[in-house]
């Protein structure tokens, strides 16, 4: 998997739509965020880096620079 997985919490827990934050270095649980009344979600990433994406269309909004190597695990 290329980044993080929305699922939906009702039903049969289908997953919704994969926010894509590239290739993982390794397999370890990334706290994700929404923010602006559920219009996005900001995630973390295996290589430095925060995004920002739309909740509905997944598309990316803005990518932050946090740090050159390294993982973005907790966001708040």
């Amino acid at each position: 998997q290329t980044g993080f997985t929305l699922y939906r919490l009702e039903g049969d827990g289908e997953p919704v739509r994969t926010f894509a934050t590239g290739l993982p270095s390794m397999s370890v649980p990334k706290q994700v965020a929404f923010g602006e009344e559920g219009k996005v979600v900001v995630g973390g990433s295996d290589h430095g880096l925060v995004y920002i994406f739309d909740r509905k269309t997944g598309q990316t909004l803005e990518t932050l620079h946090h740090t050159d190597t390294g993982l973005v695990q907790t966001i708040s």
